[in-house]
């Protein structure tokens, strides 16, 4: 086996591409050669030098020792080297120097996750037992025995925890953990850059937290952060934790070779004459099963955790004959800890020879270097994919790394420029501590753990302020003679570490009447695409049918079955205007403004397709009823002029098509900036917008409550973000666009419609380009797809809390009624009461009178296409009424296109009004429709 392991690269490779299956799909194969240490000298204990020589470590490598010489000079620093360079040891020491000299100090080591806590802790265990020296060591995480928890609080020097142990224990009851936080000197927070986005957020305000209460109990601990290469290690940490830092990034670490192949499955025409490219997952089952049989002990990473799954029950089909299905496994968060601590054991022992996984284990968790590494589709940022990729490497022995691309516009423009991927720099980490929808959470808890005084705004920011007044008008916070107190008997049970709530569904297993947990914790927004009702949903390589969503129980009921099949949902989804921060003019054109600001989204599952197994064919669809699901947030937009429509119209193009190509590709393309996955992002686009003044937008919003910097940053970076998503549509070789460009999978309205040469020629304007005049367009078939509108039942915040949240957002909004009392009494000041339709619709979007009357006041205004999109929604909400089809066909009529309006006011006969006036009415505008097409 030892010979297998230590094959030639180079011949497996030879032996793929002369395969039967190999059609061309290399696009490139980058040789990094082996990279030789750098080492140094530093002072060490002897004692403690003969403890790490006898684990093996003879010498340092040169960012260790810089590091450890900073830890010892009191700075505060964050590590960011590669994969596998020894970023522990540079802690280790310091640590272990610190607990000798004073043996009262203690260290918090905190983990995103339990499996890395659990590797670092054996290792302290290991090297303090060689030296022999009377040091505590203790774990504080959840599956810790009762014992354990005891001995942390009460002898341990260096305590291994996580984030939400933190949260709820240690700052929850503070009182018990005095002696480790009054003594506390050092703060290691292992694996930082995983603390972005949401979570990110979270821990910098737990950290904020954490510090008021060292500062109270007479401490100052130092911070270690030890991250990835990110584009902004200094000015992450710094943000995360308050704290200036010193960035070590000169990585002095070896390694060996690597073979980095880029893997494009192979384009065609399907029998409609549509440019596609096949699915990434037949090829990376294959060439992650050849892998194993060649001997090489291999992870494959997939982004979906249902693709995974369904990627292993393929692996294994294909291992059967082979004797090696039994030695491949699944791993996902969603595990039990005991299933995943099993499988981590395997992989080091060597009795799994294959993983395929999610990002789960991108992360620093002893697993043994592998041999090889697939990544099915890039894993959305430079900086995870060399985390991934740095799981292939044994020591100085050469790996390999496969990048199985897929069909969306990112992956295929790394495909097209590998040049660019390898010369790429890693992109910059995002957090936004003073998110009020996080914040607000947060600020209860410190208040609970300390009561706020004013100097608090210096760590929390001059929001706080609302935050505290909005929480006194809930009767969450109160004043007495020690400041500012909390009146919630545990309000830590309210905070989401890992989200922006507590809305985390549980699966249940229903399966012959009995009923079993088999996951927890899944969240809303994924819940609702993935385990709707209908829904296949796989867990642990088994699939499951969605009988029951409870929503009010959180609870999501399966069963146990059989299906050749997969499910995506239909989504409808509506976005509005709240307020803007901020505009600018990009590009060379002055009629063309980008915003920033806060929004609403609404979104709604309304259907699903069943998608077969392997063909991805459409079986069918099914139309469902689920409750909408509001979404308040930050978003940048695109705000173009009327012209865009006319000048796209004269090329027979479809505009809305074109404004819908960019909103998939703009987000598609997202990460080459941001350290954003594109599910960090999301989209709407609209030829008309009401909150635009009717022009057409292209919004691209942050997928996370309140926002969480992905949009602000994108607004900052608009010009390289427009110009690489041109570069991204155009540099596609397809006619007509396709999912290596403009379609996407996430679309919930079945990627319809879309063009691909309106969205050059809107991006031509938009840069200041020359005009792009596009080839004639090709008739195709109309596939039909089930429209989605929302629902108008709204789920109301329950608690306090999210009380406070809501009133934050929406401090200075005037009720519903009284906009629209307000716009009707404006009787001929049109554009006033089209304003205020507009806003109340901006706060209960299917209010039938506001939509009605906004629908009057579009046609008064001239804005007919508006009129037109007002009455639709409510004739979809069932109001099949005279007056209404009446109104239509005054749009049409506006519009000059008098054969609908004859059609609209033949409709509205047709449901036999009951006023005679009407009759008359609606008799004289068809006739002046008639004329019209005669005139």
């Amino acid at each position: 086996m030892e010979e297998e392991k230590t094959m030639d690269i180079e011949k497996i490779l030879s032996k793929i591409t002369s395969s039967r299956g190999y059609e061309g799909q290399i696009v490139h194969s980058e040789s990094i050669k082996e990279r030789q240490g750098k080492y140094d000298n530093v002072d060490i204990k002897p004692l403690l030098r003969f403890a790490l020589h006898e684990r093996g470590i003879k010498r340092l490598y040169s960012h260790q020792t810089e590091a450890i010489e900073k830890i010892r000079s009191g700075k505060n620093i964050v590590l960011a080297t590669s994969t596998a360079s020894g970023k522990s040891l540079a802690y280790t020491i310091p640590v272990f120097e610190e607990i000798m000299d004073h043996p009262a100090s203690t260290v918090l080591y905190i983990s995103p996750l339990n499996a890395l806590a659990n590797d670092q802790y054996s290792n302290f265990v290991k090297l303090r037992d060689i030296l022999g020296e009377r040091i505590d060591i203790g774990r504080f995480v959840g599956p810790s025995s009762k014992e354990e928890r005891w001995q942390a609080k009460a002898d341990a020097n260096i305590i291994f925890t996580n984030p939400e142990m933190l949260h709820m224990s240690v700052l929850g009851w503070k009182q018990q953990w005095y002696r480790v936080l009054s003594n506390l000197k050092y703060i290691i927070l292992d694996e930082s850059h995983y603390y972005t986005g949401v979570t990110g957020s979270n821990m910098a305000n737990l950290l904020r937290r954490l510090q008021r209460i060292c500062d109270h109990y007479g401490s100052n601990p130092q911070y270690i952060c030890c991250s990835a290469t990110i584009g902004n290690p200094g000015k992450h940490a710094c943000n995360l934790t308050g704290k200036n830092m010193e960035v070590i990034d000169r990585d002095g670490s070896g390694r060996g070779a690597q073979k980095f192949v880029f893997w494009n499955p192979p384009a065609y025409y399907n029998k409609k004459g549509y440019f596609l490219r096949k699915s990434s997952f037949a090829d990376s089952n294959r060439l992650f099963t050849t892998l194993i049989q060649e001997g090489l002990q291999t992870i494959l990473f997939t982004r979906s955790r249902q693709k995974m799954e369904r990627m292993y029950l393929q692996s294994k089909k294909e291992l059967q004959n082979r004797g090696l299905k039994e030695r491949i496994a699944p791993y996902r968060g969603g595990y039990s800890p005991e299933d995943r601590i099993l499988i981590e054991k395997q992989l080091q022992n060597g009795t799994l020879k294959g993983v395929l996984s999610t990002n789960a284990l991108e992360l620093g968790i002893d697993i043994g270097g592998l041999d090889g590494c697939i990544l099915d589709e890039f894993p959305g940022t430079i900086m995870s994919t060399r985390q991934q990729a740095g799981r292939a490497g044994r020591g100085e022995n050469e790996s390999m790394v496969v990048l199985v691309a897929g069909q969306n516009a990112l992956d295929q423009y790394y495909m097209r420029n590998p040049e660019k991927f390898f010369a790429k720099s890693c992109e910059e980490a995002v957090i936004n501590p003073e998110n009020t929808y996080i914040q607000t959470g947060h600020i209860l808890c410190a208040a609970k753990e300390l009561p706020l005084q004013q100097e608090d705004e210096k760590d929390f920011g001059s929001g706080i302020r609302d935050v505290i007044g909005v929480l006194k008008e809930e009767k969450l916070l109160a004043e007495n003679e020690k400041g500012t107190i909390c009146l919630d008997n545990h309000p830590h049970g309210q905070v989401n570490i890992r989200g922006a709530g507590r809305n985390g569904y549980c699966l249940i297993d229903t399966t012959g009447g009995k009923r079993k947990i088999i996951e927890k914790d899944l969240e809303r927004s994924m819940a609702f695409r993935e385990a709707f009702e209908g829904a296949i949903y796989i867990h642990m390589g088994n699939p499951y049918v969605v009988q029951m969503m409870n929503h009010s129980k959180k609870e999501i009921l399966v069963e146990k079955g059989k299906a050749d099949y997969y499910t995506k949902p239909m989504v409808a989804s509506e976005i509005f205007l709240r307020e803007k921060y901020e505009e600018k003019k990009p590009g060379k054109l002055d009629d063309i403004t980008v915003g920033l600001g806060r929004v609403e989204v609404v979104e709604q599952v309304t259907g699903f397709r069943r998608i077969r197994h392997g063909s991805d064919e459409e079986m069918g669809r099914k139309e469902i009823e689920m409750p909408p699901s509001s979404l308040e947030t930050e978003s940048l937009w695109i705000d173009l002029p009327a012209g865009y429509e006319e000048m796209v119209s004269k090329q027979k193009r479809d505009f809305a098509g074109g404004l819908h190509a960019i909103e998939h590709a703009m987000i598609a393309m997202y990460p080459v900036h941001l350290l954003a996955d594109r599910n960090d992002v999301a989209g709407v686009s609209t030829p008309s917008h009401g909150d635009l003044e009717g022009r057409s937008g292209i919004f691209i919003y942050d997928g996370h409550e309140g926002g969480v910097g992905f949009a602000e940053n994108g607004f900052d970076k608009i010009e390289e973000m427009l110009d690489v998503t041109l570069k991204a549509i155009k540099g596609c070789p397809c006619e007509e666009g396709c999912p290596s460009c403009i379609q996407s999978p996430k679309c919930g309205n079945n990627n319809e419609p879309l063009d691909k040469h309106a969205a050059i020629m809107i991006m031509h304007e938009i840069l200041g380009l020359e005009k792009y005049i596009p080839p004639a367009k090709k008739e195709r078939k109309t596939v039909s797809k089930s429209q989605g509108k929302l629902s108008t039942n709204n789920t109301s915040n329950t608690d306090a809390l999210n009380r406070a949240r809501s009133k934050l957002r929406n401090k200075k909004k005037a009720s519903v009624e009284e906009l629209i009392i307000q716009g009707q009494e404006c009787r001929t000041d049109h554009k006033k009461a089209y304003e205020l339709f507009s806003k109340a619709l901006e706060m209960e979007p299917s209010n039938k009178n506001a939509l009605f009357n906004k629908g009057v006041a579009c046609i008064q205004l001239g804005k007919y296409s508006q009129a037109n999109r007002c009455f639709d929604t409510l004739v979809q909400q069932g109001m099949n009424k005279p007056v209404i089809w009446e109104m239509k066909g005054r749009a049409f009529h506006g519009m000059c296109n008098y054969g609908m309006a004859i059609q609209m006011y033949k409709q509205a006969l047709g449901l036999h009004p009951k006023d005679k006036d009407d009759i008359k009415r609606i008799q004289e505008l068809l006739g002046k429709a008639r004329k019209s097409v005669n005139g």
